[in-house]
């Protein structure tokens, strides 16, 4: 049933002297496959494609009239087929043509018709050369305070090397400067030297950037101020701290975004290792937000960004392409396995022009994801069901390769891993293709190859689809060296279609490689139907000599069963019979002391059978009554052990509790079987009263469900008798089940007669809830803030930052924010339309506590139950582990605290986040048995406190140090200081009068 792929080829075709043959290969029809040599050079000319016919294994290239100006184009790089008309596009990417400032590649294509004429090329001719790609790149310095000026001097050196020592031709600079007004020195039409740059002042004052980008979106971005309407707009932001204008950050940004302003945000310093400013830069700059930050802790590492910075603006996109139809939409899907050196993949809608962008799930530097993209339609309705994306390069111990499969649906998207052979480092994935239903089973299949496999050789890699994704073990590996060992790569190349070349109705499928392409055929798929008879059916009551082995029959019929409707099908099969195979000490037996034994049969699509004979020892007699009839009376149910819903996510068991009863005769070998769903698996069963035997076969997929098979008493369960037992499965966490799970019980046994009054069959279902775990957590924002007494007219800023993290599983919920607003009638927030990014107002709610005076006396706790709150609703889809951040920022005033009656105290203003969330598929895991969901807090510390009188100080001064003064006067003056000093001056008078020398 797996093997259904000949290793052996059918068809095998190879051009000695082309060693590119084989890059690609195209099924064209039932006859012929087209293959390509991109690298054949004759002359000028690269590129060839052949035409190779099934029926005489030869190949001959096809005539196609490439223009003499088509030269070095590697014909055949890239081919494709369009199922609908049967053509097939040939086309050659890499035609030179020199440019006034580069070499350009062009491509040409030619369409290979039905009767293998050559249309084309399209374009009929080269395109001219593309006008130089215009950038106006704008560069805003931060001129605050907190900018020491040596590092304003190395932001102005950054800007010159960025302007002087760029590669953007064709690109005009304006360079402006922010604080507490923006100041726009140089734009794009009065650049004339360098010292231009060296001449910007610094302000040194507030670090206003909305104000800032404002200014330059509506007075820079203009044809006065020389921007060119048809350029591409950038603008630089080099900051290092947060802005102190915050409030207005988000319309700034919608004003830059209605102009189509792609926007960096460069941090530099310590200041944004904090929450709130990491989001402020997010704020700022463009979407993908990761591509369009960047963040150095000092001003000497703004040149490590350079050549960064510069990859970023002049971009590259595109390496694999595939088209798929999704919700009513057509995407095209590109792959860039060089993005950020791990890869991206882009889906671009063509109806609504949105885009949904896939980062590798376990993403690695070097491991190419995106180099190879590929559509599953798995049940053939033109709709894409999964999306395959390979990374080659994938690297793990002993692996090389990882293909990563996505399935899209209107609620979630999820993904699952495919891999090659443990051992095997062989760039698996670097060929990707669903050619078709491959096992006849009605769901598409899907082929890998792996060129680099058993050392170079190469190999290729069946995987079947399923229902709703695709078997993650592959049903079989073929490798090059089985069946021509010189063979190397086996697997650079698949053929998008699979077509029965060899007429037997089933489909085959063409591998490329270097220098050759091998054609495989499908072997049909049967089935095989067993069924044994035993004559008598049962054993005898009557006319038994229980002494002696009771001789018997055993009718041993085969059937096939084929998918394809294959006529004239024949297999040979050999079997081995072994009765009582479960017990060690058995009861039946072919001959003496043997219960083995062996033959074998050809078997058709019709029914063979084959007879042996065996014996069994009776050792015991069947009690029925006096008619020699057991009629048994089971009656079956079961429960969920006391659990009313199973939690995914947070379960990672869940028990079925069995009954049975035997209310009449002798049962004989009593029969339970359970069904369950998809995602559960087998784990033990327990017996809790009688005996028991019990195996299973989980589901591998959502089309089908596992099955318990328990054996009850065996071989009799006696009248009366009851039987309990626990049936333990592991629930999947990562597996989407339906709303509810049901499970299925039957009973039956080998007697010929059952009560009319028997229950022997019971279904039950169970609610199915997800475990999710989201954190609520307050970021580093405005922790303390504080106001004088008295004074109503004060303001100031205030950011209050949430972090919403989810850990378990993508869902859509709904975040509550509640923000206090008012007291009574005196606003807490000036911003009358407070607004949080994402979030809408849903309401404003009235406080709860009347009397909020004496409450705020006892607690200082201004919330929700003593003010008016503004109530927001915030929707948002999280995928797993994503997190989300609102933003609640304005000026908290001081108006409102005069009312509170206290001039001394710390208020805390508090903001709260809860979640609301479907409660019928939504659980949340938490360690209370009501699994309820957190509350977050984000407080803010408001303190007021009285003003200082100076006054009294003042004039209490002045007059303790008039009276010391006096102190000391007086003091010195009884000392006879001052009278002793004077009496010495008179005397050197005197003495002088008396005309002494």
């Amino acid at each position: 049933l797996a093997f259904n792929i000949e290793a052996n080829p059918w068809r095998y075709f190879t051009q000695n002297q082309d060693t590119a043959f084989g890059y690609k290969v195209i099924q064209k029809d039932q006859s012929s496959v087209i293959v390509s040599d991109p690298l054949l050079q004759n002359q000028d000319k690269r590129g060839n494609v052949y035409l190779c016919r099934t029926n005489s294994k030869d190949c001959s290239p096809l005539k196609i009239n490439v223009p003499p100006e088509a030269v070095n184009m590697s014909l055949g790089l890239s081919m494709t087929k369009d199922p609908a008309s049967s053509k097939i596009l040939v086309c050659g990417p890499t035609i030179p043509k020199a440019c006034e400032v580069t070499t350009t590649y062009n491509g040409m294509c030619f369409t290979i018709e039905e009767r293998n004429t050559v249309t084309g090329p399209i374009p009929s001719t080269l395109r001219e050369c593309p006008p130089p790609a215009q950038t106006d790149i704008a560069f805003l310095l931060d001129g605050s305070g907190s900018v020491h000026p040596m590092d304003f001097s190395k932001m102005k050196s950054f800007t010159k090397k960025k302007v002087f020592n760029n590669d953007f031709s064709f690109s005009q600079f304006a360079v402006a400067e922010f604080s507490d007004y923006c100041k726009i020195p140089i734009t794009f039409n009065n650049f004339r030297d360098i010292s231009d740059v060296d001449n910007i002042e610094q302000q040194r004052q507030w670090t206003n950037t909305a104000n800032a980008i404002n200014k330059l979106v509506n007075e820079l971005f203009t044809s006065s101020a020389g921007a060119r309407p048809n350029a591409n707009r950038v603008l630089l932001v080099i900051t290092d701290g947060e802005s102190t204008d915050g409030v207005n950050l988000l319309s700034a940004i919608e004003n830059a975004e209605k102009k189509k302003i792609t926007r960096y945000a460069i941090g530099v310093g310590g200041a944004f290792h904090s929450q709130s400013a990491q989001q402020e830069l997010r704020i700022i700059a463009s979407q993908p937000q990761d591509e369009y930050i960047f963040k150095v802790d000092n001003f000497d590492l703004l040149d490590k960004i350079h050549r960064t910075l510069k990859e970023q603006i002049i971009a590259i996109e595109g390496y694999s392409m595939a088209v798929g139809r999704m919700w009513h939409d057509t995407y095209v899907i590109l792959g860039a396995p060089r993005h950020a050196h791990k890869g991206r993949v882009t889906m671009s809608s063509l109806n609504t022009m949105t885009q949904l962008l896939l980062d590798p799930p376990e993403a690695q530097i070097g491991a190419y994801y995106g180099a190879e993209v590929c559509v599953v339609d798995l049940n053939a309705d033109s709709y894409m069901d999964l999306l395959l994306v390979s990374a080659p390069l994938y690297m793990e111990e002993d692996q090389e390769g990882k293909i990563f499969v996505y399935s899209f649906s209107q609620q979630e998207q999820s993904t699952q891993t495919l891999e090659g052979m443990m051992g095997q480092k062989g760039r698996f994935g670097s060929a990707l293709s669903s050619p078709g239903d491959l096992n006849g089973d009605h769901f598409v299949d899907v082929v890998v190859g792996a060129p680099l496999e058993d050392d170079g050789q190469g190999s290729i890699y069946i995987f079947n689809g399923r229902t709703a994704d695709i078997n993650p073990t592959y049903s079989q590996r073929i490798r090059g060296s089985s069946f021509h060992p010189g063979l190397w790569f086996f697997g650079l190349s698949l053929s998008e279609f699979a077509l029965d070349h060899s007429g037997d109705g089933l489909p085959d499928i063409a591998v490329g490689s270097k220098g050759a392409v091998t054609l495989l055929r499908s072997r049909p798929i049967v089935s095989l139907v067993t069924k044994v008879i035993y004559s008598p059916s049962k054993i005898p009551t009557k006319d038994t000599d229980c002494e002696k082995p009771l001789e018997n029959i055993l009718r041993l019929c085969f059937t096939m069963k084929d998918k394809h409707t294959y006529p004239g099908l024949s297999a040979n099969i050999k079997y081995i019979l072994k009765l009582d195979g479960k017990r060690e000490n058995y009861r039946a037996f072919f001959s003496v002391k043997n219960p083995t034994v062996s033959d074998s049969m050809t078997v058709t699509l019709e029914e063979m059978c084959k007879e042996h004979n065996f014996f069994i020892e009776l050792d015991f007699e069947m009690n029925c009554g006096d008619d020699k009839i057991c009629t048994d009376n089971l009656k079956i149910d079961f429960n969920f052990s006391g659990s009313s819903d199973i939690k995914v996510g947070i379960m990672q068991d869940m028990n079925v509790t069995v009954f049975v009863e035997n209310r009449g005769e002798n049962s004989y070998n009593s029969l339970i079987t359970l069904s369950y769903p998809f995602g559960l698996s087998f784990r033990r069963f327990t017996t809790k009263q009688s005996r028991v035997e019990c195996i299973s076969l989980d589901s591998d997929d959502k089309g089908s469900l596992g099955t318990s098979t328990c054996h009850i008493s065996k071989p009799i369960f006696r009248e009366n008798g009851l039987v309990i037992f626990d049936i333990t499965y592991n629930i999947n966490k990562d597996v989407n089940f339906d709303k509810t799970m049901m499970f299925t019980a039957t009973a039956s046994s080998g007697n010929d007669k059952h009560s009319e009054n028997s229950e022997l069959f019971k279904n039950r279902t169970i609610g199915v809830k997800y475990g999710i775990y989201i954190s609520l957590i307050r970021l580093e924002s405005s922790i303390h803030i504080n106001f004088t007494a008295g004074k109503n007219n004060l303001e100031k800023p205030v950011s209050q930052i949430l972090k919403v993290q989810n850990d378990l599983r993508d869902l859509t919920l709904t975040i509550l924010i509640k923000v206090p607003i008012k007291l009574r009638d005196k606003d807490i927030w000036t911003t009358k339309d407070l607004q949080i990014q994402d979030c809408i107002v849903d309401k404003d709610e009235q406080p709860t506590v009347p009397d909020f005076v004496a409450a705020l006396k006892n607690h200082h706790k201004v919330n929700c139950s003593v003010a008016v709150c503004r109530l927001f609703r915030c929707n948002a889809n999280l995928m797993r582990r994503e997190s989300k951040f609102y933003n609640i920022s304005g000026h908290v005033s001081s108006g409102w605290i005069e009312q509170t009656r206290l001039r001394s105290a710390v208020f805390e203003l508090v903001s709260t986040a809860t979640l609301e969330y479907d409660k019928n598929k939504y659980v949340y895991f938490s360690s209370d048995s009501l699994h309820t969901a957190p509350t977050g807090l984000i407080n803010t510390k408001v303190e007021v406190y009285e003003e200082k009188n100076i006054l009294k100080e003042i004039i209490g001064g002045a007059v303790a140090g008039l009276l010391i003064l006096a102190l000391i006067t007086s003091g010195l003056y009884k000392a006879g200081f001052f009278k002793s000093r004077y009496k010495q001056m008179l005397e050197d008078a005197g003495s002088g009068a008396d005309g002494t020398e």
